[in-house]
């Protein structure tokens, strides 16, 4: 008697609250599995393909932005074949191990910088790969900060799109929505 009269009427019962258990447990063995959006540096959990991956896409971007600055009769870069896949594949090798580094010991930094760092550090690399190969030439040093800044833009939504196409079809921003 007395546990009819403590009872909130306004509150489920035990059935009701085991039967909403059950079925978000059913909701959640029906959903698929979200990944998350980084907007930030790995493309693969191995490494290697990593690597691979972004030597890929380093490669192709390289050259669309070569073909579209010499397209509007603004080269930046002035290279030869063979130094050019020696300086991208130079360029790649170097900025993982570094932004590896970075993010390790300066994640805090990284994300507060909100991607300027990335983009300066990208700066001294291609910088360093210019000064170390001899038919790999900046045509100045504006035209690399620009190649940098050009490069990062088009290597997010690059690698953006090819996480959609890898790992499914939901994508969650962290903070947002669906």
């Amino acid at each position: 008697m007395n546990d009819q009269n403590n009872k909130d009427p306004k509150k489920p019962s035990e059935e009701e609250l085991l039967r909403i258990l059950e079925e978000l447990k059913k909701n959640q063995q029906k959903q698929p599995k979200k990944v998350s959006l980084s907007l930030g540096f790995l493309l693969h959990r191995n490494y290697l393909v990593h690597l691979a991956i972004s030597l890929g896409i380093n490669l192709v971007l390289f050259a669309v932005i070569i073909g579209l600055t010499s397209g509007i009769n603004q080269p930046i870069l002035t290279v030869k074949l063979p130094a050019y896949f020696i300086g991208v594949i130079l360029f790649t090798l170097t900025e993982n191990f570094i932004k590896l580094l970075l993010f390790k010991y300066f994640l805090r930094f990284m994300l507060l910088s909100m991607g300027l760092f990335s983009v300066f550090t990208q700066i001294l690399i291609l910088a360093i790969v210019d000064f170390m190969l001899i038919n790999f030439d900046f045509n100045g040093v504006d035209h690399l900060i620009v190649f940098a800044f050009i490069f990062s833009i088009f290597r997010l939504i690059f690698s953006s799109y090819l996480r959609k196409m890898l790992y499914g079809d939901i994508f969650v921003i962290p903070g947002g929505k669906k």
